[in-house]
């Protein structure tokens, strides 16, 4: 598969490179200790052993860098509230350094005194690594295509894995999660002047168009935590003021760049503003500008752009398959003027996008679009792309096959938005769960949840239903009493058949696991043990009253209110 997907970046690279575009990659791979539920291991910054995995971390990757590399402890981010800046340790070297074999470098000791980040060259590649709550980050130097990008992202996770830590871990219940911190992605060039952004200045209005006409592009590939209290909110999903002038300062920004006087600093203050979140934040936006042209900060003049909206993938060829499709959207944008106006999703953004049949279906017109102007991704990297999200259960009763899938869930904020706005972390009642049923082919009477009928609306070929329960009670969290809802019992039928389906979200009977799920074996079994179905000949009985839901979501929390 490795060298499927390399020969496959190395395509696009060429077909980027015939339309004269520079586009640099760069990505915030995180790890953690899946073994591990100490705090710094889960919602922690720093403290047990994660300064010194992350010195392994380093000494592991250093393996792979060319004569003339030198690797440092230098002087971390300092973050409000916190006495001091936290650690970093970081590599340098020389972009055109030649590899060399059994060349060894190891960091400075453990408590070798912080110093000042070295000079660069203009020829100098530079990574670090750094704590952030629950992992630790590795900030990718940039690189100038998807060929060498992958390379370094291969490197750095087998580097993670000789340090002890992981991509991704398991929870109690055999869940399988991401590593906690997020895989934001950047776009850039080797220098400001030579950034896409800056270079073909209708480029990033046309991507922040892009991005609200394609919901999959928010959604596919983002981590559990989504909605306007995440770490990569959309535009629409922050104040409706702001929102509504979004439309007319990207119709500005079209107008100056048609006239050729679309500068840098126009571009970026016309647009950072809008591109927060409900708070304000810059940082936590889906289209982060913070390292564009912003006059705060050392490096806030770069010509970057990050997306945000990408959770911690379990290999490195599904990181590289997610920039390999950025890179190909921002050719597509410089290449081709992509002008479609913004889209009002309303309740369909929480509602209709949080289906992973929808986003599905616009994530191949996506790719379509790609294919219609010459920046097609291969079949393996779009294996790569499906990846992303879990196919979930199927069951069958003759030619109809029921699928579910786990769908998108919205978390909202708990408590003050502006209290938690000083903390590096915020609270978010993370209690509710979304799955979506979809039924395809065959003759079938009906479909039953939790003993009412649930309304099933067609979508791209299957009839569906997206189903929202409470799995857990939260301390702290909305709705205090609100008891969970375990399991969900679906059952449907088709011709003379029908089944019982009880998904559960803790192990039947009660009792807790002991311990975590040692491996991925362990953690498939304990999956495996929550879901049991049962098939039966004879119709249905009789259901319940219907469901009422709104949209294509029924919330089985109003069957306890309504108690």
């Amino acid at each position: 598969m490795s060298e499927d997907v390399s020969a496959d970046c190395a395509a696009l690279d060429e077909q980027v490179a015939r339309k004269g575009l520079d586009v640099w990659l760069g990505a915030e791979p995180t790890f953690t200790r899946a073994d591990s539920t100490d705090a710094p291991w889960c919602n922690a910054a720093e403290g047990g052993d994660k300064l010194e995995r992350a010195r392994a971390l380093l000494g592991a990757f250093a393996r792979h860098l060319p004569h003339g590399a030198t690797l440092h402890r230098v002087v971390g981010r300092h973050f409000p509230g916190e006495d001091a800046p936290r650690f970093a340790w970081a590599a340098r070297w020389p972009r055109s350094g030649a590899p060399e074999k059994d060349h060894r470098l190891y960091p400075p000791p453990v408590d070798a005194p912080a110093e000042p980040a070295p000079a660069l060259q203009d020829d100098d590649a530079w990574l670090t690594v750094t704590p952030d709550p629950g992992v630790v980050e590795v900030n990718l130097a940039p690189s100038p295509d998807l060929t060498s990008f992958l390379a370094q992202a291969e490197a750095v996770y087998d580097a993670a894995r000789a340090a002890g830590l992981a991509p991704d871990r398991f929870r109690y219940n055999g869940d399988h999660a991401d590593s906690g911190g997020g895989g934001q992605l950047t776009l850039g060039g080797p220098s400001p002047d030579a950034s896409p952004f800056f270079r073909h200045p209708d480029v990033l209005p046309a991507l922040i168009r892009y991005l609200n006409n394609h919901p999959s592009l928010s959604y596919w590939f983002a981590s559990e935590c989504v909605g306007s209290a995440s770490q990569s909110p959309r535009p629409d999903e922050g104040v409706r003021e702001r929102y509504d002038e979004l439309a007319v300062a990207l119709d500005w920004c079209d107008r100056l760049a048609s006239k050729g006087s679309l500068d840098r600093e126009t571009l970026w203050s016309a647009l950072a503003p809008l591109m927060v979140d409900a708070a304000g934040n810059s940082h936590r936006a889906e289209c982060n500008l913070e390292k564009l042209w912003s006059p705060h900060g050392a490096r806030g003049r770069l010509g970057v752009v990050e997306l945000r909206a990408f959770r911690m993938p379990p290999r490195p060829s599904m990181l590289a398959a997610a920039a390999a499709l950025l890179r190909a959207i921002v050719a597509r944008l410089a290449s081709h003027a992509y002008k479609a106006p913004l889209i009002d999703w309303h309740d369909e953004l929480h509602d209709l996008w949080a289906l992973p049949r929808a986003l599905d279906d616009d994530l191949r017109h996506v790719l379509g679009d790609l294919d219609e102007h010459g920046l097609g991704l291969t079949n393996t990297l779009r294996a790569e792309l499906e990846a992303w999200r879990d196919p979930g259960i199927t069951c069958r009763l003759g030619a109809a096959t029921l699928s579910i899938r786990r769908a998108i869930e919205f978390w909202p904020l708990v408590g003050d938005v502006a209290s938690q706005e000083r903390e590096t972390s915020r609270v978010v009642d993370a209690s509710t769960e979304r799955l979506q049923l979809a039924i395809t082919g065959g003759d079938h009477d009906w479909l039953v949840v939790n003993g009412r009928r649930a309304h099933l609306i067609e979508l791209h070929g299957a009839k569906v239903v997206a189903v929202r329960r409470r799995a857990w009670v939260p301390r702290p969290g909305l709705h205090p009493g609100l008891p969970a809802i375990d399991p969900i019992v679906i059952e449907w039928g088709a011709g003379a058949s029908h089944q019982r389906v009880e998904l559960w979200g803790w192990r039947p009977g009660g009792g807790v696991y002991d311990g975590l799920p040692v491996d991925a074996t362990a953690a498939a079994e304990r999956r495996a043990e929550r879901v049991r179905v049962e098939s039966h000949d004879g119709a249905l009985p009789r259901p319940r009253a219907a469901h009422v839901g709104s949209g294509y979501t029924i919330d089985l929390r109003r069957d306890s209110v309504d108690a």
